[in-house]
C-alpha cells in the first residue's frame, strides 16, 4: 500500500519519512496521512497560534484555588 502526505502529497513511508523528492499528483489508491515534516510545521503553528491567545494565556496564569478540609 503506499502513502502520500495529505499536506505536501509528496509519497512517504509507513513510519511517515518522505521517501520522494517532489510532491507527485494525488494517487487515489494510496492512504493518507501527514509526513514528519508537515507534522513538525503544523506542530510548530499550533503553539505558536495558542501562545497568542490572551485567554488562554489568563488561564495559565490563574493560580490553583486552595481547599481548606
Amino acid at each position: 500500500m503506499q502513502r502520500q502526505c495529505a499536506w505536501c502529497l509528496r509519497m512517504m513511508n509507513g513510519r511517515g519519512e518522505r521517501i520522494s523528492l517532489q510532491p507527485v499528483p494525488k494517487l487515489y489508491e494510496a492512504t493518507r496521512g501527514m509526513c514528519h515534516v508537515c507534522g513538525m510545521y503544523w506542530l510548530e503553528q499550533a503553539i505558536c497560534e495558542t501562545e497568542e491567545q490572551p485567554v488562554l494565556v489568563a488561564v495559565l496564569q490563574a493560580k490553583e484555588p486552595t481547599y481548606r478540609c
